[in-house]
C-alpha cells in the first residue's frame, strides 16, 4: 500500500463563528491524484485554505510528510513542499509570464542551473507559456493566466500541489489541456489533491476521491467507483438518492 503523504485527521475550521468543516479525515498517498468533490457551501476550499496555513483557529491533526503542520505558517508550509494554487488566478498581473515564474522561486535558493530547469520543466508542461513569456500576465486569456498560476507553483517543486477549480470559467480544449497536465504531474511523481467543478472529469483522471457535503467526509473509495454510484448525486441533489454502491466507504447511513 502506497504511503499517506498528507494524512488530515478530524480537521474543524470555519469564519469566526461560522463553522464549515466538521471533522473532516482524508489522505493523500505519495504520487496519488486525489478529488474533492461536492456541491457549493459543502467546504471545499475552506479545507484547501486551513491546510495551507491561510486559515487559523483550526482543530484537528494535519500531517505532512510525516510531520505536523497544526499552526504552521504558511510560508513553512510552502517551504515543506505543500503548494496551493487558490481560485481566481492570483497572479502579478502588470509583470510578464516569465518574472511572475521567476517570483515561484523565491526563498529556494537554486543555482542557476537549477533554476533553469525549472523554467524548462514549466515551458515544456505549458508551451503557450514560453512563447508567451515575455507578455504581461495581465492580458492573457483566462486559460493562459490559468496555466501560470499553476506553473508559478510548480517552479517550487512541490511534493503535493492542491488545485482550486482550475477549469472555472474556461472553454473546453482550455480545460483538456489543464487537466492532462495534471495527470503528467501526478505521473511525475507529484502528488495532486483536486477540487473541481467538472465532477465527471475530475473523476475520469483521479485515482481515490472524497465526497463533501455541508463539511463532512460522506464518502471515500475508488474514483472509478464513485462514477457508477450514486452518492455524489447525494451529495449534489440531497436527500433523494439512491444508497451508494458497496464499494464506496460512506461515513453515514444513506438517507
Amino acid at each position: 500500500m502506497t504511503a499517506a503523504l498528507l494524512e488530515v485527521r478530524d480537521l474543524h475550521a470555519g469564519y469566526g463563528r461560522v463553522a464549515v468543516l466538521d471533522g473532516v479525515s482524508l489522505e493523500v498517498p505519495e504520487r496519488g491524484l486525489v478529488a474533492l468533490v461536492g456541491s457549493n457551501g459543502a467546504g471545499k476550499s475552506t479545507l484547501l485554505r486551513a491546510l495551507s496555513g491561510l486559515l487559523r483557529g483550526t482543530t484537528g491533526t494535519i500531517i505532512f510528510g510525516g510531520e505536523t503542520l497544526n499552526g504552521a505558517a504558511p510560508a513553512a508550509i510552502v517551504r515543506r513542499g505543500l503548494l496551493h494554487v487558490a481560485e481566481g488566478r492570483r497572479l502579478f498581473r502588470a509583470q510578464s509570464v516569465r518574472d511572475n515564474l521567476a517570483l515561484g522561486l523565491w526563498g529556494t535558493r537554486l543555482s542557476k542551473a537549477d533554476a533553469a530547469a525549472r523554467f524548462d520543466r514549466v515551458y515544456t508542461l505549458f508551451p503557450t507559456l514560453h512563447e508567451r513569456q515575455g507578455v504581461r500576465a495581465g492580458i492573457l486569456s483566462g486559460g493562459q493566466q490559468q496555466m501560470l498560476a499553476v506553473a508559478q507553483a510548480l517552479m517550487h517543486a512541490p511534493r503535493l500541489l492542491m488545485l482550486d477549480e482550475p477549469s472555472l470559467g474556461l472553454a473546453p480544449a482550455v480545460i483538456d489541456q489543464l487537466l492532462d497536465a495534471v495527470v503528467q504531474l501526478r505521473n511525475d511523481g507529484c502528488a495532486i489533491l483536486l477540487v473541481e467543478q467538472m465532477v465527471e472529469r475530475a473523476l475520469q483522471i483521479a485515482d481515490t476521491a472524497y465526497v463533501l457535503q455541508n463539511g463532512r467526509v460522506i464518502g471515500h473509495g475508488a474514483a472509478r467507483d464513485l462514477r457508477d454510484s450514486d452518492l455524489v448525486r447525494q451529495a449534489y441533489l440531497g436527500a433523494g438518492a439512491k444508497p451508494p454502491a458497496p464499494s464506496i466507504h460512506s461515513s453515514r447511513s444513506p438517507a
